[in-house]
């Protein structure tokens, strides 16, 4: 059976709308609810820009530079409360309202406030100082955005990109390498110089670069709070001593296989954010610092860097636990501290190390016997005036009654913070003793150090163990401790 189209009426007419008729309506006569949106003329003339002939074949860079030229100078003063979330904001992304709220927020961190606003409106600020909108010089826009990210810590997104921004700002214009000085990926790579330069290193500075990258924050620890001095030098010590093994014996050494070798590997300038590039065509190089190389050849980018973790170094932080353990074992003041997870001869280094400085640290202390004779006349002075007061009648007696000796018990000379605290009871009574730690921002090996320093004078042994990476309250002194720390 075939179709034909007999069959079918393909020209129906039934249900076709009668043609509209047009025609000019005065513009008094229109609906109160079709008014255009009152929006300001500049404004507008930006947002026309998005819809000429050139705009729809060039990228959305291209368009946000010419429309951030335009609006460069623009002021407004109606400000924009609402939160809205924009990926790589833009002019074009923001309804009128947003836009007088973003120009109203600008004006104001050009005059040096910086009040709360959206995400959006910081991003799409710093991405105006990295095209040079606005601002007068690429050194002003590097200033700029670098108080923006200083006075926007808030700004989870923009903390994420800005020092890499600033970084790449500084190389792509060729700004003095001064102005990245304080940056933190200049600072690491400072003390990283200062530990693979350690033969060259003042003591002082050697010892605070490690203390700087070392994951064990030895700063907190009771030892070098009692002894900085010592400790510190002791940190200096055992970190030549190990850096000199390596150098002999080694393929590698110390401070390469702490931090690796510099890589270099394909860059992207000004990665998430949006930048239009105006001369890709350049070749240039431009040092950060020694440990922080940016080149360009013909429009394309690479970084030599160190990779990897730039934050506290683990295996750094292992060899500094192991002097604060045997300088505790040495002078024996304090607990015990389980030593660092580090080599048996990188260990014996450190102790040939530190016995050393204990022993002339001792010999000096003996050498250093003053006699003040100037002092001599004073305590000649004052025995005459005892032996005056030894001499009196007997009927005298004007000696001050005794004042009782009050004694401080243990517990109160070492109460815990509330963090340790925190950590203690949720041993005690089976709470979330990781949450706990993680909530407080130290790893519970080391909470648990710190509360077995401060309850050893009571209870003259460690209360929390470790049963390998899970502490544990001692059974012997739980019924004590839940005394001293009963549950809320």
């Amino acid at each position: 059976m075939t179709d034909s189209f007999d069959d079918f009426d393909i020209f129906p007419t039934a249900g076709i709308p009668e043609p509209k008729v047009y025609r000019d309506i005065p513009l008094g006569l229109r609906r109160s609810t079709d008014r255009r949106e009152d929006v300001p003329e500049r404004i507008r003339d930006m947002k026309a820009l998005a819809y000429t002939q050139e705009a729809y074949w060039k990228t959305s860079a291209w368009l946000f530079r010419q429309q951030g030229i335009f609006m460069a100078d623009y002021t407004d003063d109606q400000p924009f409360g609402e939160e809205f979330t924009a990926y790589y904001p833009t002019y074009r992304d923001l309804g009128t309202e947003q836009l007088r709220g973003y120009f109203s927020w600008r004006t104001r961190v050009r005059s040096g406030e910086y009040p709360e606003a959206p995400q959006a409106f910081a991003l799409m600020y710093a991405y105006e100082l990295i095209n040079l909108i606005g601002t007068p010089s690429p050194e002003a826009a590097f200033m700029s955005l670098k108080a923006l990210a200083d006075n926007c810590t808030e700004n989870a997104e923009l903390q994420k990109h800005v020092r890499k921004w600033l970084t790449d700002l500084a190389a792509y214009h060729q700004l003095p390498q001064e102005l990245l000085a304080d940056l933190p990926d200049m600072l690491f790579d400072k003390a990283v110089l200062t530990l693979m330069n350690w033969d060259k290193a003042p003591e002082d500075e050697l010892c605070t670069a490690v203390l700087r990258l070392s994951a064990y924050q030895a700063e907190s620890s009771q030892m070098y709070q009692a002894e900085p001095e010592l400790f510190r030098k002791a940190v200096y010590r055992t970190y030549c001593a190990l850096s000199d093994y390596f150098a002999k014996h080694r393929k590698k050494t110390l401070a390469d296989r702490l931090f690796g070798k510099m890589i270099k590997i394909r860059h992207r300038i000004f990665e998430s954010a949006v930048f239009f590039d105006t001369s890709p065509r350049r070749d240039l190089v431009y040092m950060a610092d020694p440990l922080h190389i940016l080149e360009c050849h013909g429009g394309e980018w690479s970084c030599c860097k160190l990779y990897g973790n730039r934050g506290r170094n683990k295996p750094l932080g292992e060899i500094v636990r192991t002097v604060d353990s045997l300088l505790r074992e040495k002078t024996g003041k304090l607990h015990k501290l389980a030593p660092g997870e580090i080599s048996a001869s990188s260990a014996k280094l450190a102790k040939n190390a530190i016995d050393s400085l204990v022993s002339e640290e001792k010999a000096a202390q003996v050498r250093e016997i003053h006699i003040d004779l100037s002092a001599l006349d004073a305590i000649r002075s004052a025995s005459e005036l005892t032996r005056e007061k030894l001499i009196v009648d007997e009927e005298t007696d004007d000696l001050p009654p005794a004042m009782p000796v009050q004694n401080s018990s243990p517990a109160q000379e070492c109460l815990l913070s509330a963090h340790e605290e925190a950590f203690l009871k949720s041993l005690l009574y089976r709470g979330n003793w990781r949450g706990t730690a993680a909530g407080c921002g130290i790893l519970p090996s080391m909470i648990a150090d710190t509360v077995n320093e401060k309850l050893f004078d009571i209870f003259g042994d460690t209360v929390i163990e470790f049963d390998g990476e899970i502490p544990a309250i001692i059974e012997d002194y739980a019924a004590e401790l839940k005394e001293k720390y009963p549950e809320e």
